[in-house]
């Protein structure tokens, strides 16, 4: 059995939220105040109820859901309600309380618990807290059934090495010990799995104790013990004087395990050699925050597996917050692959995680992401239930490393084609004002490489809530109208070669209705074209040139159809750079010295027409493959000259872009 569903109503700042869970590994990810560790807290809540000591419950009316809209002392009642999935007959047997059968569907049988939490005003007007918890249809829950279900819980500020410490109240290496039932010993024909009853516990106990119970030992414990009773005597009043008895450990196998010491090896086996005796070891203060951390986790997934093992319970899960605590991005990746192959224990695993690292490392189905909507309310998304596609997630988890899996943590993003964009938008988001600063609305900015949009797409446009993310997207990309190439002249009917195809395209060119970027300008059907030895062929080219003038193409009729819900498109008439240069004047001339300044003081004659220099500077870019370099100079000029930065203007597509993702509008 594993948790299927579980349904949260006025928790904290949870109005209302319906999740579901995946078997194995579940990565609930989000910003800050999505309610991720809420979720994390409710799980605890539900699976702890068959605990004598719980960790965790509804205490005060901090709680309740405060509606921020509504001005009211009415804090409505809590609600969770919990369903496992039945995966045999063991789970109805053992679970009998809580099964439930949907009245509407004989076959959809589960476990169900749920739980609610009130406040009423007694007599006085004092509020007292009231609850009730049942299962299945209404029915009275078995406290017994539920000490059948277990977890192990590491919080996300965990002072791992105070829990580490010998005799720590929630030691978890003190947990393994007790709660063994069999052990290795060496043996001479390899080991010997020796049971772990209460007699040999008993065994092992007295053992310790006949070692230590000496003359001298008895003696130096007498000792001290009868200085401190001089003393009690001397300070108590007479008759009435306290004495202490000393014993050096309480010899019973559970005080025993208490004491362990857990400690890290100072030589490796290859220095030490055959002088075992020679170790030496590191305190546990000695490590850093994140080995004792990750030393703190093997411990608890150690005593997790030991109970799985020995089938103590029956449900296993295990909650982590923030597994990234002190630990760096590689250490991440080896920590979070190991967690991966618990759930084949039959363990089920929930994550809180504000890493990208882990993000980017997780199958997508195994993401729960939080997130809130504009109206300040908790969303749940799963990939499982969006419009994505198998090749769309192929996609994703192929590229999505650290960088672009932060889209998951952003409160909205924009998608561009290469660096330059990536490299110049938080420049010009700026200088459309302070409300518009990308970091200051978080923001993320998601350099795809190309124009593979869909999978991306998909994340936001579905028409249906629960497809969707509830964060605001915008891609940026090139309309690339009025491109034109030799291949579009090639036809049979008109007995036009590849040859001559060329041929065509390179009058067009000196004709300047094609430039030297192959894109038709200012097509005119009335003027007459008169290319030698194709005087016939006219009317055909014209149908071609016809055809290509101011159309976009393919790939930017793809990217405009992907439109829709939380996610807008905007198109550059024709390319990113084209749009700066010829956006004014001052642009051009700018953008134009920049390029000069990167190559020779002539490399591009700045005093042209903006359109003629626009389609220079294009043609050289591709040539030399200076995008990058240009948008870096042109970004730390305007990072630098205030002059400058006042003068440029900025394309309307792209601010146009920057208001969708943070202000919903154009």
């Amino acid at each position: 059995m594993y948790i299927e569903r579980l349904s949260i109503t006025k928790f904290r700042s949870i109005e209302h939220l319906d999740l579901e869970f995946n078997k194995g590994i579940n990565i609930i990810i989000g910003e800050n105040n999505a309610g991720k560790s809420t979720v994390m807290d409710a799980v605890r809540i539900c699976l702890s109820l068959g605990r004598q000591w719980r960790d965790i419950g509804i205490k005060n009316p901090e709680d309740f859901y405060i509606n921020k809209k509504i001005i009211s002392d009415v804090l409505e009642p809590i609600e969770f309600l919990m369903d496992f999935k039945i995966e045999d007959a063991q789970d109805r047997i053992l679970f009998h309380s809580l099964l439930w059968q949907n009245p509407k569907n004989a076959s959809d049988i589960k476990l169900r618990i749920h739980f609610r939490y009130e406040i009423e005003k007694d007599a006085l007007g004092n509020n007292k807290l009231k609850w009730k918890v049942v299962g299945g249809d209404n029915a009275t829950v078995e406290i017994s059934e539920l000490q059948q279900i277990y977890y192990s819980y590491l919080e996300p500020l965990r002072n791992a090495e105070q829990e580490l410490r010998p005799y720590a109240a929630n030691n978890k290496v003190t947990s393994l010990f007790r709660d063994l039932t069999s052990y290795d010993k060496p043996d001479p024909a390899g080991t010997k799995k020796i049971p772990l009853t209460e007699v040999k516990k008993n065994e092992l106990s007295q053992a310790l104790e006949s070692v230590l119970k000496n003359d001298d030992w008895t003696g130096l414990i007498n000792t001290g013990q009868q200085f401190i009773n001089e003393h009690l005597d001397k300070a108590d009043i007479k008759k009435k004087s306290s004495k202490i008895h000393l014993k050096l450990l309480e010899y019973k196998y559970d005080n025993i395990v208490k004491g362990f010491l857990t400690r890290k090896p100072v030589y490796s086996d290859t220095v030490l050699g055959k002088d075992i005796h020679l170790q030496k070891y590191f305190d546990i203060s000695q490590n850093g925050l994140g080995d004792n951390n990750i030393i703190l986790a093997s411990a608890v997934l150690g005593d997790l597996k030991s109970r799985r093992d020995q089938k103590i319970e029956h449900y296993y899960a295990l909650l982590i917050e923030e597994p990234e605590a002190h630990l760096h991005p590689q250490r991440q990746n080896t920590f979070f692959n190991y967690l991966n192959t618990l759930q084949d224990l039959g363990v089920q695993i929930f994550i809180t995680s504000h890493s990208p690292t882990i993000a980017a490392k997780s199958d997508l189905d195994n993401l729960l992401i939080l997130q809130k909507n504009t109206s300040n309310n908790t969303e749940f998304f799963s990939t499982k239930n969006s419009k994505l596609t198998k090749p769309n997630k192929a996609y994703l988890r192929k590229f999505l490393d650290v960088t672009k899996s932060q889209l998951f943590f952003a409160s909205g993003c924009i998608l561009v084609e290469g660096i330059s964009e990536a490299l110049l938008l938080p420049v010009f988001a700026s200088m459309m004002g302070p409300d518009y600063d990308l970091d200051k609305n978080g923001i993320e900015i998601v350099n795809i490489n190309g124009v593979a949009f869909e999978p991306f797409a998909n994340l936001f446009n579905s028409t249906k809530e629960i497809e969707r993310l509830a964060t605001y997207c915008a891609i940026i990309t090139d309309d690339d109208r009025s491109i034109i190439k030799a291949g579009d002249f090639i036809s049979k009917a008109e007995t036009i070669a590849k040859a001559q195809a060329q041929t065509i395209l390179n009058e067009l060119k000196t004709l300047n209705l094609v430039d030297q970027n192959n894109r038709v300008l200012n097509y005119n059907p009335a003027d007459s074209l008169k290319i030698a030895g194709y005087e016939s062929k006219e009317a055909f080219i014209k149908s071609v040139l016809a055809a290509k003038f101011n159309k976009f193409s393919d790939r930017a009729l793809k990217a405009q159809k992907l439109a829709g819900k939380n996610l807008h498109v905007e198109l550059a008439e024709h390319t990113f750079e084209y749009e700066l240069i010829t956006e004014s004047d001052f642009n051009a001339s700018l953008i134009a010295a920049i390029y000069n300044g990167m190559h020779s003081a002539n490399y591009v004659d700045a005093k042209s027409d903006k359109f003629l220099l626009a389609a220079d500077i294009l043609k050289k870019l591709k040539s030399n493959k200076d995008k990058s370099e240009l948008a870096e100079n042109l970004s730390y000029t305007l990072d630098e000259d205030p002059a400058t930065r006042r003068n440029f203007s900025v394309p309307n597509y792209l601010q146009n872009a920057v208001r969708w993702v943070i202000d919903q509008k154009i």
